[in-house]
């Protein structure tokens, strides 16, 4: 949760905006990222679970990235992969022996195209390079938001290409410097976004970023409640084990 200290900033009128505010901020729909590709549905971070969240209706899916021992991204959440007593390490291992359910980014664009948006939380930094001229191949570019946790390494990579969306996503240790100094050092070093927790977004804060043309990204909304309280925010993005449920809590809000 965010602590006390973050629960109010200075703004530049010299108002105090109370980050506890649950009032709404009006704003069209946010972007559905079934997480690890729905892992409430199907196996994650699979080409099935991909699949599913896709005909069910998200507007993208959220994955993780690793880098083989032969330089190609892989999507899994964790590096070790396969049945438990002959797990391998993705990093140390070729793709070519690589469990056949674990695919590569690129086996994502070649079988869904290159038009849903995807949001990669990158797991080992050697990926970057690698990720983004795959995704640069497909032309899907301008729809692939990188995540990760530190933004202090993440700024250098908006180097590689200008035209990918930069997120920073602190995790559990949040922004001890105070939320106006992270947005703006955010704003000041090319990044398009932030994911939080849904549980540590407020009001304040979306209006905060906002400010700093920053969108506001919660991850962690799995329970109907959670999703609601998500778009009662007005949230730019919302990343859900759950598709249907995000579709229903949408078409119902």
């Amino acid at each position: 949760m965010v602590n006390a200290a973050l629960q109010r900033y200075l703004r530049n009128d010299g108002e105090m905006t109370d980050f506890n505010d649950e009032k709404r901020i009006d704003q069209s729909q946010p972007i559905l990222f079934a997480h690890r590709g729905g892992r409430g549905d199907a196996p994650e971070n699979t080409l099935d679970a991909f699949s599913l969240a896709i005909s069910k209706g998200v507007d993208g899916i959220e994955s993780d990235v690793w880098l083989s021992s032969d330089g190609i991204p892989i999507l899994s959440h964790n590096n070790a992969v396969g049945i438990w007593g002959r797990r391998k390490k993705i990093s140390k291992t070729l793709i070519s022996q690589l469990p056949e359910e674990v695919p590569s980014f690129e086996n994502f664009y070649e079988n869904f195209g290159p038009n849903l948006e995807v949001s990669l939380d990158i797991k080992d930094p050697k990926a970057i390079n690698a990720t983004i001229s795959i995704a640069t191949k497909y032309d899907a570019i301008s729809k692939l938001w990188i995540c990760y946790p530190d933004w202090e390494i993440s700024k250098q990579w908006r180097k590689i290409n200008p035209d990918f969306k930069l997120v920073d996503s602190p995790g559990k240790k949040g922004f001890p410097e105070g939320g106006e100094r992270r947005a703006f050092s955010l704003s000041q070093n090319g990044f398009d976004a932030i994911n939080l927790r849904e549980s540590d977004w407020t009001a304040g804060y979306v209006e905060l970023f906002r400010k700093y043309g920053l969108k506001c990204f919660a991850w962690d909304a799995h329970l109907p409640r959670q999703i609601d309280r998500a778009l009662s925010l007005g949230v730019d993005g919302i990343y859900s084990d759950y598709s249907e449920r995000m579709l229903s809590a949408v078409q119902n809000y």
